[in-house]
């Protein structure tokens, strides 16, 4: 192991500290680390993948590193891109420099900010999708002003798979996933 790859992986660890700024001008409480949401993006990435054959292995590094020049840029939100601009390939190149394969991933990102391959699309998508999960939350929160947001957002998804998943996610509720587990407790509570 060499130095560069322990400081590749700090550099990543302080993903986990640093929060998107965007939940701070909508307000509601939501906090999310830039970790937690490539997480969240990966994860749906996949999904979406799957259910479409895409390249998953490409898709999975895609939207793993997609925010990771933030470690260097921090997170603008889109208020904020209105009036600021910042350098995202000089970071990404700095970051992965050091890094077996950086042409590869760099490739990979350059790829996804252009958004022309249909690998791009659907990481595009899921970001946009684990925007509109944390809305999601937060309208059940009873932040009024999130489900502006969210409709726009899913708007914009591109991909078939996408626009379907993102008809499901209105018709859902977060806590659904458990609902029979919940059934379960309770039942076992009340003896």
């Amino acid at each position: 192991m060499k130095t560069n790859d322990i400081d590749f992986i700090f550099e990543a660890a302080s993903l986990k500290r640093l929060e998107r700024t965007g939940w701070q001008i909508l307000g509601g409480g939501n906090r999310e680390s830039i970790a937690g949401h490539s997480f969240m993006v990966a994860v749906i990435a996949y999904v979406l993948a799957v259910r479409s054959r895409a390249d998953t292995e490409k898709v999975l590094l895609m939207s793993l590193f997609h925010d990771f020049e933030e470690s260097r840029t921090g997170d603008v939100y889109k208020l904020a891109d209105l009036y600021t601009r910042s350098d995202k390939d000089k970071a990404i190149r700095a970051a992965f420099s050091n890094m077996p394969e950086s042409g590869k991933i760099t490739g990979i990102l350059t790829e996804y900010h252009q958004s022309k391959s249909p690998e791009a699309k659907l990481v595009k998508d899921a970001d946009t999708l684990a925007l509109c999960i944390e809305l999601k939350v937060l309208m059940e929160n009873g932040n009024q002003n999130a489900g502006e947001w969210l409709k726009a957002n899913l708007e914009i998804l591109k991909i078939k798979q996408a626009r379907e998943l993102g008809k499901s996610l209105l018709k859902a509720n977060s806590q659904d996933w458990w609902k029979k587990q919940r059934q379960v407790l309770h039942k076992l509570m009340a003896k």
